[in-house]
């Protein structure tokens, strides 16, 4: 299993949004591969954003500087994405992490988990939950 509480740790210390910060990068990592989709709903007030093609995705948090990456992506990526903590992982939906959520009220205040109860196990739950959990 997979600390997730230590990875949000790392991204929010590293970067937290400001205005339209988030925006932007979400423009210029759709504009490194023209095939490049955004699904996001920022007008239902989600927190996740997702940039793909046929090989890869990207997990991004629109509060602080964390993004999970599924399959290769080139320096182009990395030189946006740099000032926050990318994770690479292997599939979003594979039940890999755990996370103490007393420890993330304290800790990174912009994550809300907003599932109850037993909905979601926190001692194993995959990035699929995860997004679920809180966006």
């Amino acid at each position: 299993m997979r600390d997730m509480l230590k990875e949000l740790i790392v991204a929010r210390n590293k970067k937290i949004y400001k205005d339209n910060d988030f925006k932007t990068i979400l423009s210029v990592l759709k504009g490194i591969n023209i095939e490049n989709k955004i699904n996001w709903d920022e007008g239902a007030g989600e927190e996740w954003a997702f940039i793909n093609n046929q090989s890869m995705s990207i997990m991004l948090n629109s509060k602080i500087g964390i993004c999970f990456v599924r399959g290769e992506i080139s320096d182009d990526y990395f030189d946006i994405l740099n000032e926050g903590n990318c994770v690479h992982v292997s599939n979003y939906d594979l039940k890999e992490w755990y996370m103490d959520l007393e420890q993330l009220q304290k800790n990174i205040p912009e994550i809300i988990w907003h599932s109850s109860g037993d909905s979601i196990d926190t001692n194993g739950f995959s990035l699929d939950e995860l997004y679920f959990a809180t966006v």
